[in-house]
């Protein structure tokens, strides 16, 4: 069996998809088993990629043996070059390392988080415990994660809980809640918030999704889903109330 819609699932699985065809692909995997493995499949690839990014680099002795396969030619050099220009180039290499080294953190946490969440999309079983009762999912998470969080109330709200389960992000664990509203889903990752962490922003190139974060009371918060940036920004809203200080 080799559904139509394959390629669409590949394209969704790595947010290449307009916004229209993203909602309609992410429908389609829910109900199509075929797809749905197609994306998980996808996404272990793309995780597998990321990480043997971060694990693997090239030999230092590369660099002097591509260096050493080009022709110069020769010239002389006054003192002053030989000084300032290794220099400068040190300085320029520096100041590059130190502005671009956010930016890729911040760009592989976003694809991360931007991954989990279309893996949840596409997963048979999206949460490990189901419930549509806060206090049935928070004290779940009891034992399993090195803090505490508290979930809103959704009373007199379109949004629907749907349960949560246990995440990985940077060797860190985390909670991933799972909400739907008018048949879309949302995830909220939590984690524990660190000294080091830099303010996760979107990159240059557009998303299909609408992400969200925030550090409030110890923790990081980021929201992730293909809904309207309006509704997405009024759960956030009531997350920031139900974990005041």
């Amino acid at each position: 069996m080799n559904c139509e819609w394959r390629q669409k699932a590949v394209l969704f699985a790595d947010d290449e998809l307009g916004h229209a065809e993203q909602e309609e692909v992410s429908a389609h995997v829910s109900r199509c088993a075929e797809c749905a493995s197609t994306v998980t499949g996808q996404m272990e690839l793309k995780k597998a990629v990321r990480i043997a990014g971060h694990r693997f680099t090239a030999p230092a002795g590369l660099r002097a043996n591509v260096l050493a396969g080009i022709p110069a030619k020769p010239r002389r050099r006054s003192l002053w070059q030989w000084v300032l220009v290794p220099a400068t180039l040190l300085v320029l290499a520096a100041l590059a390392f130190f502005l671009l080294l956010p930016q890729r953190h911040n760009e592989s946490l976003l694809a991360e988080l931007v991954d989990q969440h279309v893996t949840t999309l596409a997963s048979q079983n999206p949460v490990d415990v189901i419930s549509t009762d806060h206090h049935t999912v928070k004290p779940w998470f009891q034992g399993k994660l090195p803090f505490s969080f508290n979930l809103p109330e959704l009373a007199g709200s379109q949004f629907v809980l749907l349960g949560g389960k246990m995440v990985y992000v940077e060797q860190r664990p985390g909670a991933e809640l799972l909400y739907e509203i008018r048949k879309h889903r949302i995830s909220i990752f939590i984690f524990q918030s660190r000294s080091d962490d830099k303010p996760v922003v979107r990159p240059d190139h557009p998303l299909a999704f609408t992400v969200e974060t925030w550090k409030q009371s110890g923790l990081q918060f980021s929201l992730v889903t293909d809904v309207s940036p309006d509704d997405a920004h009024r759960l956030k809203s009531m997350f920031e109330d139900a974990n005041k200080s």
